[in-house]
């Protein structure tokens, strides 16, 4: 069973606040924070470079100096020598031209051999110590991915932190065909990024996003840059984005993650469009699952993966003496959330030994430790089979025994995150309507779950948008121009119009208005946005209605025309002089 626990909710939304901040116009700096790669090579190999310059010199004019033989007495010139010196010095050796060598000509070649052989080797050494030097390395790194950057050509996400959050948004970003720059102060995880199986070369730098010029030059001065994700494990590093987006690129979404009130305060003075503190939610989603069971059903099962059925009741959950065994912030986040619903919670230290949970009605491990939460929620499913437990999970190494444990919930603070995040910046319609899913009452909730499971079924539906534009709907919207189209006559089978397709209209968004569950005889207009739920193949064929003006006209009003221009006007022509003679008559 999928839970609601474990993945997401609605982040608080900051306020726009267009006078408390002045700011002026500034650039995003773009320059990397490191020194160019060639002028370090220079610098670094003056002295080498400068060697190996002034052996070429002094043999070139001292084999311009010696004389010729008796045959060919005239001495070479500086041109002719310069040729000679320089294919000997690259030992590669062509022979003695434009003539025979004297032999004191020949002697000097000898020289010039040795001399830039150890010209030359004291010249790669110094190169190859150059290039094991970290300095030069961070150079040649930042240089690169700089590149990457510059050439992405297409909307990308700029992902800050790659820890298990950030994994896991970079995992969802790619499955939808997304691209994205990753910004991390590790260098282990960057590299593990490279071994991690992506499958296009994923632009990543370990630097720190607390400096503007990183950002600048992982894309935040990029005109395809859509939003910036600051998902670090440091609230201040978190913060520090937040500043700069806000500041130097107010356009653009940024989503943070912060763990202490007091900085996401200062995240949303800074105008965050979405603060996240999985532990601030858990406690959230652990009453809602008390209050509305309809509504915890049904977010749960819209927001787990495609293909899952639609969770059962949890008919054991009941109010109660609660037990949190926790620590840090997690623990005091939960425990006020349940207080302020009205349970009666009991706080324990993971430190002071297993709990006493027989007459608890719920349990929950939030240790540090993943392994102590299991070893806690193993003693309190002994001591009380009926427990509602819920397991907080710290690493994905651990992933297969909490689910061979079988928790009631497992906590995860990185699907959490990860899940909100994506659906915020690749699907905003969908998670709007999720999110009016948290906030209605449970009756609506009922209901809105048992029209979607009758039209869909009960597994997870997929969704899609509809746009009623010239481009992505020229048939409809030409029809519309004339006559009437409804969301009903969307759902219509072009094949059998008696037939409804299964998908649920979820969103209708008209001039920026939201519209939720729109009824089937709302009368669409030009430039609406219709958010279809439904099975895959259904929705194609939804899709592939509005491009076919005989597939509009027919599940408009019931006519059968034919798919060629000149066939259907005739038909039109026909129907229009039959209604003529009929209005006549």
């Amino acid at each position: 069973m999928v839970n609601l626990l474990q993945l997401l909710p609605r982040g608080k939304r900051a306020r726009n606040r267009p006078d408390s901040l002045r700011r002026v116009r500034v650039d995003v700096p773009r320059e990397p924070p490191a020194t160019d790669a060639v002028f370090l090579v220079l610098r670094r190999l003056r002295v080498p470079l400068g060697v190996l310059v002034g052996v070429f010199a002094v043999m070139t004019f001292g084999l311009s100096a010696m004389p010729g033989s008796p045959e060919n007495p005239e001495r070479l010139s500086v041109f002719d020598s310069f040729y000679v010196i320089s294919y000997t010095g690259l030992t590669i050796g062509y022979g003695e031209v434009p003539h025979a060598f004297s032999y004191a000509q020949r002697i000097w070649v000898t020289l010039t051999i040795y001399a830039s052989v150890l010209a030359w080797s004291y010249s790669l050494g110094a190169l190859l110590g150059l290039a094991q030097e970290h300095t030069f390395r961070r150079a040649i790194q930042v240089q690169r991915f700089s590149r990457k950057v510059r050439r992405i050509n297409a909307p990308f996400v700029l992902v800050v932190g790659y820890g298990q959050a950030g994994e896991a948004v970079c995992r969802a970003l790619e499955d939808q065909g997304r691209e994205f720059v990753v910004l991390d102060s590790s260098l282990d995880r960057i590299e593990r990024l490279a071994l991690d199986g992506y499958t296009s070369d994923v632009p990543a730098l370990a630097a720190s996003g607390r400096d503007p010029r990183v950002l600048g030059m992982a894309g935040l001065a990029h005109d395809h840059c859509e939003a910036v994700l600051a998902l670090t494990d440091n609230d201040e590093t978190n913060l520090s984005v937040v500043m700069s987006v806000n500041l130097l690129r107010p356009e653009l979404m940024v989503i943070a993650r912060s763990s202490d009130r007091e900085h996401a305060q200062q995240m949303h003075d800074f105008a965050a469009d979405v603060v996240i503190n999985p532990f601030d939610r858990y406690g959230a989603y652990l009453v809602m699952a008390l209050r509305r069971p309809a509504g915890f059903r049904l977010a749960s099962w819209l927001m787990s993966p495609r293909g899952t059925e639609l969770p059962n009741k949890l008919e054991h959950l009941t109010e109660g003496h609660w037990v949190v065994c926790a620590d840090g912030a997690f623990g005091f986040e939960v425990t006020r959330d349940l207080e302020i619903a009205g349970l009666d919670v009991v706080l324990v230290d993971p430190a002071d030994g297993r709990p006493d949970v027989t007459d608890a009605v719920g349990f929950i491990a939030g240790a540090e430790s993943d392994i102590v939460n299991m070893a806690m929620a193993a003693h309190a499913r002994i001591e009380n089979d009926d427990l509602f437990i819920a397991v907080r999970q710290n690493s994905a190494v651990n992933e297969a025994p909490l689910r061979a444990f079988d928790a009631d919930s497992v906590f995860v603070p990185t699907e959490l995150l990860a899940r909100e995040a994506v659906a915020r910046i690749t699907s905003p319609n969908y998670w709007s309507f999720i999110d009016h899913v948290l906030h209605e009452d449970d009756d609506w909730d009922a209901h809105v779950m048992d029209e979607i499971v009758a039209v869909v079924g009960d597994e997870t539906p997929v969704s899609t948008r509809l746009d009623l534009d010239p481009t992505h709907a020229p048939a409809a919207v030409r029809w519309m121009r004339t006559h009437d189209l409804t969301i009903g006559d969307l759902l219509r089978d072009p094949d059998d119009r008696d037939v409804r397709l299964a998908a649920f209209p979820s969103l209708l968004v008209r001039e920026g208005r939201r519209i939720f569950t729109p009824p089937l005889d709302q009368t669409l207009q030009e430039g609406d946005s219709v958010l279809l739920l439904g099975r895959e193949q259904d929705l194609v064929v939804a899709q592939a209605t509005l491009f076919h003006d005989s597939a509009v006209e027919y599940v408009a009003t019931g006519r059968e025309v034919a798919t060629a221009w000149v066939v259907r006007q005739l038909q039109e022509w026909r129907w229009r002089r039959r209604a003529r003679v009929s209005r006549r008559g």
